[in-house]
C-alpha cells in the first residue's frame, strides 16, 4: 500500500524497517479509532465551514464515517501494518469509498495534531469512566460501613497492637483518600479539555483560516489551546500528569489489598472473602489463598513502571515530536486499563468481604487501651508524664 507520505513510486521502504517502525500501533490505534473518527468528522465538518469540503462531500464524508464506526463496533475493522496507524487507516477507508474527500480531509492537519487530539479525547473519557468507578467503590465502602456496624479493630504502629480503632474507621480512610484523589482527576481532567486540533506539527497554517473554536465547541473541549509549539510539547507532559493522577488511586488499592492479605492470615482472620474470589494449592489440599489481592498489591509496581518509561521519554528528548515518543502509547494504554481493571477488582471484593466480628473483638486485648488509661489518671490531676510512667509499668515484662 502506498504511504501518505511517499512522494513517487519509487519511494518505498523496507519491509523489516516498516515492521520495526510501525511496532504495534496498529493494534493498538483499534482501541484508540473512535476518538480519532470523531476528530475526523469534527474537522471534517470545519473544512466545509471554510468551504474547503462542499455539502456533498461533507455527506459523503458523514456516511462513511458512521459506516466505519459501525465496523469498529462490530469488531469487523482492523488496520493492516501497511496502513501505519490509525489516522492513516481512516483516509484509507475513505480512498475506498470516496476519493475526492481522501484528497481533501489532511487539509490543515498533520498526523501529529490527529494523536494528539485523539489522545485528549480518550484520556477526558477514561477519566470519566475512572471517575464513575471510584464513586461505586466508595459507594461500596459506605454500605460495608453499614453492614458492620461499631465492630472494633485493634490498629498497629511497628506492626504491633498500638491503639483501639473500628473496622468502619478503616473503611472511612479510604473513602476519604479515594474522595481528595477525585479532586486531583478534576485537576488533570480540567488541563486536559484543551482542543489542540489546529496546531498541524507545531506551526499553525493560518492562511487557511482554520476555525478552531468550531473544532473547539463540536469535540466539546473547554477552551482552544493556543500556543502551537505547546500543543505539541503538552501531550507527553498531560499524559504524564494524567498518570501521576491515576498512582495515587492503585497506591489506595495496593494498602487496601496489602491490608487485606495482612488480616486475612490464619494469625489474624479478621476478614474473609467467598471461596469463588480464593484459588488453591496444587500440593496443599487445605490453602485458599488470596491470590487477587497479591496481584493487585504487584500491578500497582507495574503500573509505576509504566509512568517511569513515559517520564523518561518525555524527560529525555527534544520539546519536538520525535519517533521516540510513539514509544510512550503502549504503556499509556495499559496504564488505563489496569486502573480500571483493578477498580472492578476491588469494586467487587469491598462489596463481598466478610468481617469475623467475634474474632476482631477477642483481638481487642488490654494493651490497647493502655493510652486510654493514662487519660484516666490525667483526668484526675495527673499529669501526663507520670501518668504514663505509672501505667506503663504494669506492661514491662
Amino acid at each position: 500500500m502506498k504511504k501518505i507520505w511517499q512522494k513517487n513510486k519509487t519511494q518505498n521502504i523496507h519491509e523489516i524497517i516498516e515492521k520495526y517502525t510501525v511496532g504495534n500501533d496498529n493494534i493498538l490505534d483499534i482501541e484508540l479509532l473512535e476518538y480519532d473518527i470523531k476528530a475526523t468528522l469534527a474537522h471534517g465538518k470545519m473544512l466545509y465551514k471554510i468551504w474547503i469540503l462542499d455539502s456533498k462531500e461533507l455527506k459523503h464524508l458523514e456516511l462513511w464515517l458512521a459506516e466505519l464506526l459501525k465496523k469498529l463496533e462490530s469488531w469487523e475493522f482492523t488496520i493492516d501494518i501497511s496502513q501505519e496507524d490509525g489516522h492513516t487507516a481512516i483516509e484509507s477507508f475513505l480512498t475506498e469509498n470516496y476519493w475526492e474527500i481522501w484528497k481533501k480531509i489532511h487539509t490543515g492537519r498533520s498526523r501529529n495534531d490527529q494523536i494528539l487530539v485523539t489522545m485528549r479525547l480518550y484520556t477526558l473519557d477514561m477519566i470519566s469512566k475512572i471517575e464513575s468507578k471510584i464513586d461505586i467503590l466508595i459507594g461500596n465502602l459506605e454500605k460495608k460501613k453499614q453492614e458492620i456496624g461499631d465492630t472494633n479493630m485493634p490498629w498497629y504502629t511497628h506492626t504491633q497492637k498500638a491503639m483501639p480503632s473500628k473496622v468502619w474507621w478503616w473503611l472511612w480512610m479510604y473513602s476519604d483518600s479515594l474522595n481528595d484523589t477525585k479532586i486531583l482527576l478534576d485537576s488533570a481532567k480540567e488541563i486536559n479539555n484543551q482542543n489542540p486540533l489546529w496546531s498541524a506539527a507545531g506551526y499553525w497554517a493560518v492562511w487557511l483560516w482554520l476555525d478552531r473554536d468550531f473544532t473547539t465547541n463540536l469535540l466539546w473541549f473547554e477552551k482552544v489551546q493556543e500556543n502551537p509549539l505547546y500543543c505539541w510539547y503538552s501531550r507527553w507532559k498531560f499524559e504524564y500528569i494524567t498518570l501521576q493522577t491515576l498512582s495515587h488511586i492503585m497506591i489506595d488499592l495496593w494498602k487496601m489489598a496489602n491490608e487485606l492479605v495482612y488480616f486475612s492470615s490464619s494469625e489474624f482472620n479478621f476478614f474473609t472473602l467467598p471461596d469463588s474470589f480464593k484459588t488453591g494449592s496444587s500440593i496443599m489440599p487445605q490453602k485458599k489463598n488470596w491470590d487477587i489481592m497479591e496481584l493487585v498489591r504487584w500491578n500497582t509496581n507495574l503500573f509505576l513502571w509504566y509512568e517511569f518509561q513515559i517520564r523518561e521519554i518525555y524527560k529525555m528528548l527534544f520539546t519536538w515530536y520525535n519517533r521516540d515518543f510513539q514509544l510512550t502509547k503502549e504503556p499509556y494504554l495499559k496504564w488505563i486499563k489496569l486502573v480500571q481493571d483493578t477498580l472492578d477488582v476491588m469494586i467487587l471484593v469491598i462489596q463481598n468481604v466478610w468481617v469475623n466480628e467475634d474474632i476482631l473483638n477477642k483481638s481487642m486485648t488490654p494493651e490497647l487501651y493502655a493510652t486510654e488509661e493514662a487519660y484516666k489518671l490525667v483526668k484526675n490531676w495527673m499529669n501526663f508524664r507520670d501518668a504514663y510512667k505509672k501505667v506503663g509499668k504494669e506492661y514491662v515484662s
